[in-house]
């Protein structure tokens, strides 16, 4: 079981908000300020320059870290030092507001997401009654989350992407 956090900057509607979802439903424990994220801690950082790979299980195991800010405002996203930021490789939102739209997913499917990288799959499982976008998330990312799953590290990862990329833009 990985420990996943959150800090939220609250700055979507709670109503729709999925970080806020992910803590009442005991899926996250929350960060209320940006000193509690655990040091050695892996966060979800669209900025990072190395990809989310399986490798990365032993820092995650100190935390898996999103934060939640909308992606209008994703130039305030914090950067820390003591931490080892991750990107995920390239994926398919399910939610309603980015459907379909890569790389743009709400903080529950990268948790999700996450976990199914790092072989936690039945922790990510959890998120299906929760969330009804879900099963369709898995549909859209099915076999890319499985490929990324048994990559050996980071540049794997970025290769398999570059390989799922070529398919979908059809360059030879």
């Amino acid at each position: 079981m990985i420990p996943v956090v959150v800090y939220d900057k609250c700055q979507c509607d709670p109503k729709k908000c999925t970080a806020k979802r992910m803590l009442k439903f005991g899926l996250a424990k929350e960060a209320k300020t940006l000193g509690a994220i655990p040091s050695g801690s892996v966060v979800l950082s669209p900025f990072s320059d190395r990809a989310l790979a399986p490798d990365d299980v032993r820092h995650a195991r100190r935390g898996l870290v999103v934060m939640d800010l909308t992606w209008t405002n994703i130039d305030e996203f914090p950067r820390l030092k003591r931490v080892e930021e991750r990107a995920l490789p390239y994926l398919l939102a399910s939610n309603p507001v980015n459907w379909g739209r890569p790389m743009e997913l709400n903080s529950a499917e990268a948790v999700m997401a996450s976990l199914i990288i790092l072989g936690e799959r039945e922790q990510a499982d959890a998120f299906l009654p929760r969330f009804n976008w879900a099963p369709e998330f898995l549909r859209l990312n099915g076999a890319m989350l499985e490929d990324y799953s048994k990559a050996k590290d980071s540049s794997e990862v970025v290769r398999i992407q570059n390989e799922y990329i070529r398919s979908v833009v059809g360059d030879d």
